[in-house]
């Protein structure tokens, strides 16, 4: 891992990850090969608010587990180990943190015994998902995790021309200006990606990647990937907070979910739009 993909990472959680809002759960999406050393960056930056405990005393004393197989399939046992682990006390009463490498391929029984889980957090029990292909893991379990997504190769933007990237853009202002309201308007858009599934699933991954840089816009003033178009993202900021953003990024990974089921994608659309803006409904 070279210092400059180091740097990247650090400087990235850096944004997130504070003294006061430690979370639970992290679920760290990322084309980068060794997933396992970027797990260890959020450790130790955990671990650095303290400064009681190494990485190092956390393997010693058990207080780390890794969960790393290269089959298909996590099953259910390997998260009962874990969970049977942490029940007997901590010698260093210090965090205690176990590493999921290939949320993708947990096993529904598997996710459904990790779900509950993280459903019903326990102090000083944290877990970190890793995962190259985000939308291949449950929805449920999606929402349940502080989301970070970490890529050392940003070519999803050079992939399309600025045509697409208007579309996307057009797609979210209208969601961002109109709200519920927005489903009336969209037809006049005219987006052939939103006819079709694979096509459909693209051009919702890449809507993610355009709020990961209003993140980054209201977290420090930086705009990463789109420079390009940073006074849409600026704007797209003037409508959000980080729970309004939270709330959007939840609906679109629950649709990119729902795609899995071949559903009616103008209907799917609809749903969409009215779960990004705050409304509850059954999809």
């Amino acid at each position: 891992m070279n210092n400059d993909v180091i740097d990247r990472f650090n400087n990235l959680i850096s944004k997130y990850i504070k003294k006061d809002r430690i979370n639970h759960a992290y679920l760290i999406e990322t084309n980068y090969d060794n997933k396992i050393l970027l797990s260890e960056l959020l450790i130790n930056k955990i671990l650095s608010f303290d400064n009681k405990y190494s990485l190092n005393d956390l393997r010693v004393n058990g207080d780390l587990i890794v969960v790393s197989n290269d089959t298909n399939s996590i099953k259910t046992e390997e998260i009962e180990q874990i969970k049977n682990r942490f029940k007997t006390k901590s010698i260093l009463n210090s965090i205690r943190v176990y590493v999921i490498d290939g949320a993708e391929k947990l096993n529904n029984y598997a996710a459904n015994k990790l779900l509950k889980f993280l459903e019903e957090p326990e102090d000083n029990i944290i877990a970190i998902l890793l995962t190259n292909n985000k939308s291949s893991v449950i929805s449920t379990i999606i929402s349940r995790c502080f989301n970070i997504r970490f890529f050392i190769n940003d070519n999803f933007i050079t992939k399309f021309d600025d045509e697409y990237w208007e579309k996307i853009f057009s797609f979210i202002m209208n969601i961002e200006e109109n709200k519920e309201n927005a489903i009336a308007f969209q037809n006049k858009y005219n987006i052939k990606e939103l006819s079709d599934r694979v096509y459909f699933k693209e051009f919702l991954n890449n809507i993610l990647y355009v709020y990961d840089d209003v993140i980054n816009n209201i977290v420090d003033g930086q705009v990463i990937y789109f420079n390009n178009y940073s006074e849409r993202i600026r704007k797209i900021c003037e409508y959000n907070n980080m729970d309004t953003i939270k709330t959007k990024i939840n609906a679109i990974n629950i649709c990119i979910e729902r795609l899995k089921y071949n559903p009616n994608i103008k209907l799917l659309i609809d749903k969409l739009i009215i779960l990004m803006s705050g409304v509850d409904v059954d999809v």
